[in-house]
Order: C-alpha cells, then sequence, then structure tokens
C-alpha cells in the first residue's frame, strides 16, 4: 500500500510538469475568431515563413561556401572590402525585405485602431475570458457541460424557473435571433441556466424546445457572471472556443441582436 501511494505521489510532479510544459509548448496561436484576429493570425503566419525563407537561404548559401570554397580545395581567398557593387546589394536586400514585410504590418495594425466599421455595433464586448467548465444538470438530472458546445457560438440567459415577463423575453429573443440566422442558425445555441431547483412550467418546455434548459443552482459557473444590474438582466454570447465575449442590454431588440450575430457569423473562422 505504502509503495502505491508512494508511486502516486512521486509522479503528481511529473504529471504536472508534462501539463505546463504541454500548454507552454503549443506551436501556435489559438485558431483565430473574428476579422481582425484572422489578419492578426495571417501577419504572424507571414512573419514567420519570411523568417523561415531568410534562414533557409542564408544558410543554404553559408553552407555551399565554406564547402565549395574551403582552403583544402585550393581556393584563395577573396577580398570584398570596398567592393561597391557587393555593398549596395547587401544593403538593397535587406532594405527590400523591411519594406515588404512592413507593409502588411503598418496595414494590420491601422485595421485595429479603425473603428468606423465595427463588428460589432449593439451588443457590448466584454474582456474575452474562458469560462469555468463546471458541471451542470439537465432537466432530468443528466451531466452537463458548456464543453460539450465547443464549437458552437452560445446564446445564453440565467434566470428562475418561474421565468417572469422578462424572462420569457429574453428567451424570445434568444429563439428570434437564432431563427433569423437562416442556414446558419445551426451554428448557434441556446442555453438557460437556471438558478433554482423549482419546477419549470411545461408550457416553457414546449414553446422553447431545443434550448438546453440547464440547472445550475450552486454552481461554481455563476460567479463568471456578475455585471452590474444582476446576472438576469442581459443575454449572453460565449463563442466557439467557449470564451465569454459579449452581453446584450436589458430588454434586447432581437433584430438588432441578429445583426450583430449575422456579422460574427460572417466572419468567424471556427463555429
Amino acid at each position: 500500500m505504502n509503495s502505491v501511494l508512494g508511486r502516486l505521489v512521486g509522479g503528481l510532479p511529473l504529471a504536472l510538469y508534462a501539463e505546463i510544459v504541454s500548454a507552454a509548448n503549443q506551436p501556435n496561436f489559438q485558431p483565430p475568431v473574428t476579422r481582425i484576429a484572422g489578419e492578426n493570425y495571417d501577419l504572424h503566419m507571414l512573419m514567420m515563413y519570411v523568417i523561415l525563407a531568410i534562414f533557409c537561404v542564408v544558410y543554404a548559401v553559408m553552407f555551399y561556401s565554406i564547402y565549395a570554397h574551403r582552403k583544402s580545395a585550393g581556393h584563395k581567398v577573396e577580398q570584398f572590402h570596398e567592393n561597391t557593387t557587393v555593398e549596395i546589394i547587401w544593403t538593397v536586400i535587406p532594405f527590400v525585405i523591411l519594406i515588404g514585410m512592413a507593409w502588411p504590418a503598418t496595414k494590420t495594425m491601422i485595421a485595429f485602431k479603425d473603428a468606423s466599421s465595427p463588428d460589432i455595433s449593439y451588443g457590448e464586448l466584454i474582456p474575452a475570458r474562458p469560462l469555468t467548465d463546471a458541471p451542470l444538470r439537465h432537466l432530468d438530472q443528466r451531466a452537463f457541460r458548456l464543453s460539450e458546445l465547443k464549437g458552437k457560438w452560445i446564446l445564453l440567459q440565467l434566470d428562475e424557473a418561474d421565468c417572469a415577463a422578462a424572462c420569457s423575453g429574453k428567451l424570445y429573443n434568444m429563439r428570434q435571433a437564432r431563427l433569423a440566422q437562416g442556414r446558419e442558425m445551426e451554428r448557434v445555441e441556446r442555453v438557460w441556466l437556471i438558478l433554482d431547483e423549482a419546477p419549470l412550467e411545461t408550457r416553457l418546455m414546449r414553446e422553447y424546445d431545443g434550448m438546453r434548459m440547464l440547472r445550475a443552482a450552486g454552481s461554481p459557473l455563476l460567479a463568471e457572471f456578475s455585471p452590474a444590474g444582476g446576472v438576469r438582466d442581459h443575454i449572453y454570447l460565449i463563442d466557439p472556443l467557449g470564451n465569454l465575449m459579449l452581453r446584450f442590454p436589458k430588454n434586447a431588440d432581437p433584430r438588432e441582436m441578429q445583426k450583430d450575430l449575422v456579422r460574427l457569423l460572417k466572419i468567424s473562422r471556427i463555429g
């Protein structure tokens, strides 16, 4: 028994270290979601390819020169000092490379600062952050986690089971905003986090069939939603990577919600 426990305790630091190393050694950025993020990702990849090409060319020339012009083969040292042609070439080539890299970088940086045509015009963008993947429960007590919807855009609201007028309005707005996406509606899921254990009206379950109605009473996930005015005042949007990124205002207009969703689905590279 002691030997088994010893192996478990001894292996724990190695497992933690492996997890940290794995996270730190991810080869690239996360997949971009928005247009600006996509441009930033493309710029990053372009610069990496340019650097790789320069590396390969420089080292290929260097190793070729070392091999083909080695002293043992009878070659004599060439003097390039004050050779105007060579000096112009090794000045012009880096300048051209610099301009070629600066042009797309400048365009992308200008796009970051340009707010004249924002992707979002109605909802309030909030600092994107991943949500705690805490366990939730279906109405029949089956376990569920939001990570099961990863890869989908999620419209989410929080309210009690008795679902007064404001709650019903949010459920209606979520349904209409999703239906308005037409052929793209399958990319959007609806979630209702129910804040208590009270029974739910059968009418609501029929009227909003297809919505994930999940018991969240006591879940640590609820601490992730703490805007001024209370969690019940907003409809939230979670991106396909599982990040909470946007909230719609109280008594939101479903037509305006629909417009924001259209923009996001159009520019999204995932989900």
